[in-house]
C-alpha cells in the first residue's frame, strides 16, 4: 500500500526501473482462465473426431466389459496399444496450445521481459514480521474472494445443470455404452465451458484490479518526483551556469561579426542591427549581429572602432529586431527599405573615397 504522502502518479522512469526489477501488473488468474478455456475448446473440436480415436477406444473397452469376455493381459494390451497413438497425439497438441496461450497472454499483458531480478533472494521475505502481516493483507483478502467466487460459481454451474438435465440422468440407463460416453461428454463440456468463461471473466476483473494496484503502488511523493527531475535534468545551478556559458559565447560569437558588416541600423539608443550585403554572393542582405539596450552600445562602439557606418532609422531597426532572427536573410518585404540605406552607405563611401 503507498504511504499518505505519496500523492504523485508515477513518472516513467520510476515505471521502468519497476519493468527492469519484474514488477508489473499482471493477473496469474487471467493466464490461467485462458489456458484452461483454450484447452477446453481444443478438447471440444477434438471430440468431433471422437477425440482423434480416444472415444472408439473407450467403446471397444466398454463393449469388451459388456461381453463378460474376461479381461486379459493381451486384450488390455490390444486396446491400450490402439488408441496410445491416438492419445499421445491429442495430449500433444492439448500441451503446446496451453503452453502458446501461457505464453501469449503473458507477453499481452507485460510485453516481452526477461529478467532474473524476481529469482534473487530477498532476505526481507524470511521475516517473521512481515510474513504475519502478509496473512492479514489487503492482497490476501482480495485472493480470498476471488476463489470464494470461484467456489459459488461452481456450485451455480453444477446446481443449474444437473437441475435441468434431471430427465437425462435417469435416462442413461436405457443408452447404449457409446451413447452414454457421447452424452456424459457434452454435459461435461457444457459445465467445463460455463466455468472457463466465468473464470476468464474473473480474471479479466482481477487484470483491472492489478493494475490498479500497482499504480497505487507505484506512487511517489512530491520530494521524489522533485528528485528526479533534478537528476534527470541536471542541478539546477549548474544549469544556468551552463545556459550563462552559452549565452556568452553566443554573444561574443555574434559581436565579433560586427566588424565585417556592411552598415549598423540603430533606433539610435535602444536597438541595433548589423547587417551584412555582398552583391555577388549574396541573395539579400543579413542580420549578423543585433541587441538592445547595453548589446546596442557595444555594437555601436565596435562598429565605430571598425569603421562601420552607423545610420539611424527607428522604424527599420525596430522591425529587424523583432522580426528578423540572427543570420537569417531579410525578408522581400524590407527589400526597399534596406536598399536604401545600403545605397545611402555605397554613396557615403563614394563621397568619402573622393
Amino acid at each position: 500500500m503507498p504511504r499518505p504522502e505519496q500523492t504523485e502518479r508515477a513518472t516513467p522512469k520510476r515505471l521502468e526501473e519497476s519493468r527492469k526489477k519484474g514488477q508489473l501488473a499482471r493477473s496469474t488468474e487471467l493466464a490461467g482462465a485462458g489456458i484452461f478455456l483454450g484447452a477446453i475448446l481444443a478438447m471440444h473440436f477434438f471430440a468431433g473426431s471422437d477425440f482423434g480415436g480416444l472415444g472408439p477406444g473407450t467403446m471397444v473397452a466398454l463393449s469388451h466389459i459388456a461381453s463378460y469376455d474376461p479381461l486379459t493381459i493381451d486384450s488390455v494390451w490390444g486396446i491400450f496399444a490402439k488408441t496410445l497413438g491416438s492419445v499421445v497425439v491429442v495430449m500433444a497438441l492439448l500441451f503446446a496450445i496451453a503452453f502458446g496461450l501461457g505464453v501469449l497472454l503473458n507477453v499481452v499483458q507485460v510485453g516481452l521481459l526477461f529478467t532474473l531480478q524476481p529469482l534473487q533472494p530477498n532476505f526481507s521475505k524470511l521475516n517473521p514480521l512481515s510474513g504475519f502481516k502478509r496473512i492479514f493483507s489487503k492482497q490476501v483478502a482480495v485472493n480470498l474472494l476471488k476463489q470464494f467466487i470461484k467456489l459459488g460459481a461452481v456450485a451455480v454451474i453444477l446446481y443449474s445443470t444437473v437441475a435441468g438435465n434431471l430427465g437425462f440422468f435417469l435416462s442413461l440407463g436405457e443408452m447404449s455404452p457409446y451413447g452414454v460416453f457421447g452424452a456424459v461428454g457434452s454435459l461435461i463440456y457444457s459445465i467445463t465451458f460455463k466455468f472457463a468463461v466465468l473464470l476468464v471473466i474473473v480474471g479479466i476483473l482481477d487484470y483491472a484490479y492489478e493494475r490498479w494496484n500497482f499504480m497505487e503502488n507505484q506512487k511517489m511523493t512530491k520530494q521524489e518526483v522533485k528528485d528526479e527531475m533534478r537528476q534527470a535534468e541536471g542541478n539546477p545551478e549548474v544549469r544556468g551556469a551552463v545556459k550563462r556559458r552559452q549565452r556568452e559565447f553566443a554573444r561574443r560569437r555574434m559581436l565579433s561579426a560586427v566588424p565585417r558588416a556592411t552598415v549598423v541600423v540603430t533606433n539610435p539608443t535602444h536597438f541595433a542591427v548589423a547587417l551584412e550585403w555582398d552583391e555577388v554572393d549574396m541573395e539579400a542582405p543579413v542580420v549578423v549581429a543585433k541587441g538592445a539596450d547595453l548589446v546596442a552600445l557595444r555594437i555601436r562602439e565596435i562598429a565605430r572602432e571598425a569603421g562601420v557606418p552607423i545610420l539611424e532609422n527607428p522604424p527599420l531597426a525596430r522591425t529587424l529586431y523583432e522580426k528578423v532572427a540572427l543570420d537569417q536573410m531579410v525578408p522581400p518585404n524590407l527589400y526597399a527599405a534596406v536598399a536604401q540605406v545600403i545605397a545611402f552607405v555605397y554613396r557615403l563611401k563614394r563621397k568619402t573615397i573622393a
